[in-house]
C-alpha cells in the first residue's frame, strides 16, 4: 500500500525529467556525451537514420545507423506527434520502470517470505518497495541517461518486465519482453536462464520439471526473437540491419569511445589478432551464466542482478545507463547489505571517475593536453568499481546462505579448504 510520501515519488521524478528536457543546453549536451550514449543508443545517430527511413533511403548503408527497426517505427510515430511526445515518453518509461522495480521488490519479499533467515532477520522489516523505486528514480545515472535520450531506456525497461512476468509465472510474456531486450541490445539474452529458473522455482500452479520449463521457455524466447526479426526484415525491405546492428555490437566496427573496456584495446589492437579477441571478450561476457545459474540457483532474482552487472563491465558499448539499471536493482536484495565490505571504497570509485571522466575527456577531445589514456584510465577505475561491488554482493550471498546453515559461524571468518 502507498504511502503518502510514496505517492509523490512517480510524479516528482515524472516532473523532474521533464522540466531538465526543457532545459536545452543540458539535455543537448548529455546527448553527446560519450559516458551517457553509445553508438548503438544515440538519439542523434537515431535522427539521422530516421530521416533515411522517411525519406526511402535504406537507413542502414551509412554506416552511422545501429539500432533496431522496431525503433524507427515508434519515433516515426512519436515524431508526427506533439514536440511534447518524446520527452514525455522517455519520461514516463523511466517512471514506470521504477514502478516495475516495485513490483519486482514486492513479489521478490512474498516469494521470501517463508524462506530460512538469520535471526536478526526475523526481528527487521524488508526495503519499502517505494524505497527501490525511489533509489532507481533519483539516481543521477538514471537521470542523465533519461535525459540524453539513450534508447537504452527501452532495453531496460524490458528487462524489468520480463522479470516482473517471471516472478508472476508467466512465462510467454516473460520471453516476450527479454526477446524485445536482446532484440534491441543482444546481451539481455544472457538473462533467459536465470529466468527460467525464477519461473520454475515460484509458480505454484507449474507441475512442469524445470527442464520441460526450460525447453518451453526456449521456444517462447526464439519464437519471439524470430518473429521480430522477420518483422523487421519486412519493415526494412532488407537483412542489412542484421549486420549495422548486431554485427556493430559483435565485431565492434565502431570504436567510438565509451565508458566500456573494449575500444581502447581495440584501438591498440593489430588486425591479425583481432578475430581471435573479438571472440575471447564476447565469450567472456556470456561464461558466467552457467557457473552463477548453477551456483546460486536458490535466488535467482540474485542472477538477474548480478548479470545485470556483468552487461554493464563486459557488453561491448556500455554507458552509465546500463550500471543505473544493475543499481536500480540492487535494493531488491536489502537482506544483503550487512555483508557488504567494499561500500566505502566502492562510492569513492563511483564518485572519483563520475568527477573525473568529462575532466579526461575535456583535456583529450577539447585541449589537446591529454590523450585517449586519461580517459581510458578513468573508464578503468570506474568498471573497478562495478567488479568489487560484484564481488561484494556475490560474498554476501554465499556467506549469508552459509550463515543460516551454520549458525554457530555467524560472525566468525570461515576459511574453505
Amino acid at each position: 500500500m502507498m504511502t503518502r510520501k510514496a505517492i509523490l515519488i512517480p510524479p516528482l521524478a515524472f516532473i523532474l525529467r521533464i522540466v531538465l528536457f526543457n532545459i536545452p543546453t543540458i539535455a543537448d549536451t548529455l546527448a553527446t556525451r560519450v559516458e551517457v550514449v553509445t553508438p548503438i543508443t544515440s538519439f542523434k545517430r537515431l535522427t539521422e537514420g530516421l530521416y533515411l527511413y522517411e525519406n526511402s533511403v535504406p537507413p542502414y548503408d551509412n554506416g552511422i545507423f545501429h539500432q533496431a527497426p522496431f525503433l524507427l517505427v515508434l519515433f516515426s510515430a512519436l515524431t508526427s506527434l506533439s514536440p511534447l511526445a518524446i520527452p514525455i515518453v522517455y519520461a514516463g518509461v523511466d517512471t514506470f520502470i521504477g514502478y516495475a522495480l516495485v513490483v519486482i521488490t514486492q513479489m521478490k519479499q512474498k516469494n521470501y517470505a517463508n524462506a530460512p533467515k538469520l535471526e536478526v532477520e526475523k526481528e527487521m522489516a524488508p526495503i519499502d518497495p517505494w524505497t527501490v523505486a525511489a533509489l532507481y528514480l533519483f539516481n543521477p545515472l538514471t537521470i542523465l541517461s533519461c535525459v540524453s535520450k539513450s534508447t537504452l531506456i527501452f532495453t531496460n525497461l524490458s528487462v524489468v518486465l520480463s522479470v516482473a512476468l517471471a516472478l508472476k509465472g508467466d512465462a510467454i510474456y516473460s520471453m516476450f519482453w527479454v526477446a524485445i531486450a536482446s532484440y534491441l541490445s543482444f546481451y539481455p539474452a544472457m538473462l533467459m536462464p536465470a529466468l527460467v529458473l525464477i519461473i520454475s522455482k515460484w509458480t505454484p500452479s507449474n507441475n512442469s520439471t524445470l527442464v520441460k520449463q526450460a525447453r518451453a521457455s526456449t521456444f517462447y524466447f526464439v519464437a519471439w526473437l524470430a518473429l521480430f526479426l522477420i518483422s523487421s526484415r519486412i519493415l526494412v525491405g532488407s537483412w542489412d540491419y542484421l549486420y549495422s546492428t548486431y554485427g556493430t555490437i559483435l565485431c565492434l566496427t565502431d570504436l567510438t569511445p565509451n565508458v566500456g573496456m573494449f575500444w581502447y584495446f581495440f584501438i591498440e589492437m593489430f588486425d591479425q589478432f583481432r578475430n581471435f579477441f573479438l571472440v575471447v571478450f564476447q565469450l567472456h561476457a556470456f561464461i558466467f551464466v552457467a557457473p552463477l545459474c548453477i551456483k546460486i540457483r536458490e535466488h535467482p532474482v540474485f542472477v538477474i542482478i548480478v548479470l545485470s552487472g556483468m552487461m554493464s563491465i563486459l557488453k561491448s558499448y556500455p554507458s552509465v545507463g546500463d550500471a543505473a539499471l544493475f543499481l536500480g536493482l540492487l535494493p531488491v536484495h536489502d537482506e544483503l547489505f550487512k555483508y557488504a565490505r567494499y561500500g566505502f571504497l566502492v562510492t569513492n570509485l563511483y564518485l572519483y571517475s563520475a568527477a573525473l571522466a568529462p575532466i579526461f575527456w575535456h583535456l583529450w577531445i577539447y585541449a589537446g593536453s591529454g590523450n585517449a589514456n586519461f580517459f581510458y584510465a578513468i573508464t578503468l577505475v570506474y568498471n573497478l568499481g562495478q567488479v568489487l561491488l560484484l564481488i561484494d554482493l556475490v560474498y554476501a550471498v554465499l556467506r549469508r546462505s552459509y550463515d543460516i546453515a551454520n549458525p554457530h559461524t555467524i560472525g566468525k571468518e570461515v576459511v574453505h579448504k
